[in-house]
């Protein structure tokens, strides 16, 4: 049926472009780098990585400051994810290594590094 043609075939319209533009920007709330842009798109909602590149693109061109800015929080997102692993590898190499007990709870994220202290006196 016509519904199961590809892009290829017919004239993207305007709605087309507004619709992974849309898709684009909800991935961009994941934080996603743009290969899981384009695999996200193609295999969720069946759109064509050339097109979902070329509206990248123009969003890109139009938006430097925001995709400056994206680019150098996905770099951040990747330290925070080495530094964890990095930080589950020690913990299991201490255990290994009787250096802590096995039952010791990890820090939780949001619990931040420091302590209230107490007032002298």
């Amino acid at each position: 049926s016509a519904a199961n043609q590809s892009t290829e075939g017919r004239k993207i319209s305007c709605e087309d472009i507004q619709l992974v533009q849309n898709l684009i920007e909800r991935c961009l709330q994941l934080y996603m780098n743009q290969t899981e842009v384009i695999n996200t798109l193609l295999n969720q909602a069946k759109i064509e990585p050339g097109f979902t590149s070329l509206v990248w693109q123009k969003l890109e061109e139009q938006n430097p400051d925001f995709f400056k800015a994206y680019y150098a929080r996905l770099k951040l997102k990747k330290h925070i994810m080495t530094f964890n692993h990095l930080l589950e590898q020690q913990v299991h190499l201490m255990q290994k290594m009787r250096i802590i007990p096995t039952k010791v709870p990890m820090p939780h994220p949001s619990n931040g590094m420091h302590h209230a202290s107490k007032p002298l006196g």
